[in-house]
């Protein structure tokens, strides 16, 4: 009995121990959960109680956190496109390398080539002497591939030494010079040395017009030459003239132009094409001129007449006994003429470049209908040049007799 009773002891004993783990589970499982409840986020307690998330996306909108999966597939285009802005700008950095090696390159190239070709200057200076025409060829071709690399200022110096060397060889108008000084032009226009490059474009003509005639076709390309230079001067006012300096320049390109016209036509060319080409040349000139003139206030121009006069001014006085007296003084005034003589003065030049343009358009009508050579495309273009001109000076003319300040 004993021994059965022991035995039930145990057995409750047992039994009570499993109910206290399984109570202790419980107190454990709520305290977890308590815990959970705790650390929900805000934002999934604030959303409405639903039935359950059907998909990923409606579990996002109830507040639910994206799962791990989710977030790898929304991170993936974003590392790829991180990875490809990373490989362009690795692209651009490694571009912009080799260019910059290249650009190195060249330069030593070009250093190398131009210490090559000094170095044979040097040379042939010691050997063949200051004054040698062989001297003379090597500079002209280190000139050249000065321009070739656009080295401008230093083409020029090179240039320079060669066309002395040729001055002292060959006598100071020898064809020979030419085409240095048209090389001089280039790179002094290059570099923008206005004042030389128009030196060079003077010094060319004049020499041009010692070695050959006005009617020969090597002077008429100097010519022509000349004449777009110093239009493009005028027109861009490249060496920062006034209005005066503006001015004569153009009356100073007209006369050219008239002179080589005058060349041509008594050389029994009158109805050749460079003639038709000067008489253009020599009328958009003169529109350039009468264009300048018509805007400039007739305030610059000098009067005919002077711009004071004097007057006499007289008052009374009492002299020294208490006797009333005339006192008499002369002073300058104005002169109320001198305003309309300026007026005048601009007419009058207006009025001159006017009769020019109109000499031009009867020649060119002149050369037109005395030309079976031309065909009715150039007639055309003729008649367009003509109607322009006449638009053009009758415009200027209505703006010039302006009776404003202009």
């Amino acid at each position: 009995m004993r021994a059965l009773k022991m035995s039930h002891d145990k057995g409750y004993l047992a039994v009570s121990a499993c109910w206290r783990g399984s109570l202790a589970s419980l107190s454990l499982s709520a305290l977890a959960l308590g815990f959970a409840i705790v650390f929900v986020p805000s934002v999934a307690l604030s959303q409405p109680i639903q039935d359950g998330p059907s998909s990923p996306s409606d579990a996002n909108a109830a507040g639910v956190p994206d799962s791990l999966e989710t977030r790898e597939e929304q991170a993936e285009p974003v590392a790829v496109g991180a990875s490809r802005e990373a490989e362009g700008v690795d692209e651009g950095i490694d571009e912009s390398a080799a260019e910059s090696a290249a650009a190195a390159v060249r330069s030593l190239e070009i250093s190398r080539e131009i210490a090559r070709r000094e170095a044979l200057i040097d040379e042939l200076r010691y050997s063949s002497g200051v004054y040698s025409d062989q001297l003379r060829e090597v500079q002209a071709d280190l000139g050249a591939y000065l321009i070739e690399v656009e080295d401008f200022e230093g083409a020029a110096k090179v240039y320079s030494e060669a066309l002395q060397i040729t001055r002292i060889n060959t006598g100071l108008y020898s064809e020979e010079q030419l085409p240095l000084i048209k090389a001089l032009i280039a790179s002094n226009t290059k570099s923008k040395a206005w004042d030389k490059a128009d030196d060079f474009q003077s010094l060319h003509l004049h020499i041009a017009s010692r070695l050959y005639s006005k009617t020969d076709g090597r002077f008429l390309t100097a010519a022509r030459q000349y004449g777009d230079w110093r239009f493009r001067v005028m027109s861009e006012n490249l060496l920062d003239d006034s209005y005066l300096g503006l001015a004569r320049t153009a009356e100073e390109l007209s006369a050219f132009y008239g002179d080589v016209i005058v060349a041509l036509e008594s050389e029994g060319q009158e109805n050749s094409g460079d003639l038709l080409d000067f008489v253009f040349s020599k009328a958009e000139t003169d529109m350039v001129l009468i264009r300048a003139i018509a805007t400039t206030p007739y305030t610059d121009f000098p009067g005919t007449v002077s711009p004071y006069v004097y007057r006499s001014r007289c008052r009374n006085v009492r002299d020294a006994n208490g006797q009333v007296v005339q006192q008499c003084t002369n002073i300058q005034v104005e002169n109320p003429r001198y305003r309309q003589s300026q007026r005048d003065a601009k007419q009058v030049a207006v009025n001159r470049q006017v009769r020019s343009i109109r000499e031009a358009i009867d020649r060119i009508e002149k050369l037109r209908d005395s030309a079976p050579q031309l065909d009715r495309e150039e007639v055309d273009v003729l008649d367009s040049r003509i109607a322009r001109l006449e638009l053009e000076t009758q415009q200027m003319l209505r703006q010039a007799r302006s009776r404003s300040l202009f």
